[in-house]
């Protein structure tokens, strides 16, 4: 069901709209939920499947307004806020900027490629913007960080908050300033009683000139980048080794031992089960687990049976997954390898939702069950 927000964008002309408003469709709003909590340091559980219920019945097409205030207390408002305010940004930023592969930042400075000097590099103190990301054609790196806010006098003021923490880092190669794409997002929300009624997502996005950099630097720093995206999303999935293998790849600094690195990741990824989606012709053999709206089942190998029983607990079932053969490229940063996978075009499917970084989400049920494979 789509929803709409009063939007502003800075600059103007850059807008990837035209009007006053722009729409997200709650089913996209959920879906990045899905992958924003999976791939969060720290528990994952089932926030993205309650939005539904909490906003105002009226209908497709009509604002995003919730029917009544995130909470009484101060914290859980902030809370909520911020963890709805990063479902919507990242909505945004998958439908809007094409931005398909997201690596978390968090309170921790990142090696993209320790050999070659790719990195995050601090410029404050405060806390770090909350992703880097690009296309999935590995295009349009991004500093993004998205703020929630019930101002009554609009989003202005966690817009300038986000403003600043995405320029608390750069993207460096060999010292170097990596050309970025800096976006604040703020959602002030809407409610239908008793105030503020109208939902805002203001976003400001200039682009931010680096120095050149080596091909190949460019091409480790996108490896990086994936790897981490792939890592954070399966370690939540029950494949908390591998994701850890694919992580260590990023800050090996020595050739001799990235060589022992690389074939630890290829081993365990030989050793990981592929679950195979029955009646989907769009992908093959998937790493990944089921979700509910209880957060990530523990046992990755779960019976068809008891898919079953999820479904009609209203447990809201999904498996998560990523294309096996796409993680194998990125192990071996088989460059080319990794952009035509995720740059094919994907057949249409009923039911399973790709996320343009070789992901899958697929509702569980009665017509979609997941099989175990070798």
């Amino acid at each position: 069901m789509t929803r709409t927000f009063l939007h502003n964008f800075d600059p103007p002309a850059s807008s990837p709209v035209t009007g006053a408003t722009v729409d997200l469709e709650v089913s996209e709003i959920e879906d990045a939920g899905i992958r924003e909590v999976l791939q969060t340091p720290g528990a994952a559980y089932g926030a993205w499947s309650i939005l539904d219920a909490l906003l105002t019945p009226t209908g497709a097409g009509t604002p995003f307004i919730f029917r009544e205030p995130l909470g009484q207390a101060r914290e859980v408002k902030v809370a909520l806020s911020g963890l709805f305010g990063r479902f919507v940004a990242r909505a945004y930023l998958e439908r809007y900027f094409n931005l398909s592969i997201f690596a978390h930042l968090g309170s921790r400075i990142i090696d993209l490629d320790r050999r070659r000097q790719v990195k995050v590099t601090r410029l404050s103190r405060g806390d770090l913007p909350d992703w880097i990301a690009c296309a999935s054609d590995l295009s349009s790196l991004t500093v993004a960080e998205a703020k929630g806010c019930h101002d009554s006098g609009g989003p202005a003021k966690a817009l300038n908050r986000a403003w600043a923490q995405a320029g608390r880092i750069d993207l460096t190669a060999g010292g170097r300033k990596v050309t970025v794409k800096r976006i604040a997002i703020a959602t002030r929300w809407g409610m239908a009683a008793p105030n503020p009624t109208d939902a805002h997502l203001s976003v400001r996005d200039p682009v931010d000139e680096g120095e050149p950099i080596k091909p190949e630097e460019k091409d480790a720093l996108f490896i990086g980048l994936l790897r981490l995206h792939i890592a954070n999303l399966i370690k939540s999935l029950g494949h908390a080794e591998l994701a850890s293998a694919l992580r260590g790849l990023t800050h090996q600094p020595f050739a001799r031992r990235l060589q022992g690195d690389l074939q630890r990741a290829r081993a365990l990824l030989d050793a990981t089960p592929v679950r195979e989606v029955e009646k989907a012709t769009a992908m093959g053999g998937l790493i990944g687990g089921i979700v509910t709206r209880a957060g990530p089942v523990a046992d990755t190998d779960v019976a068809p049976a008891d898919q079953e029983a999820l479904a009609r607990l209203n447990l809201r079932p999904v498996f998560v997954g990523i294309e096996r053969d796409l993680i194998r490229a990125v192990i071996d940063a088989e460059l080319q390898s990794v952009r035509i996978r995720l740059t094919q075009t994907v057949g249409p499917d009923e039911f399973a939702r790709p996320d343009r970084a070789g992901g899958w989400i697929i509702p569980i049920g009665e017509e979609r069950r997941i099989r175990g494979g070798t």
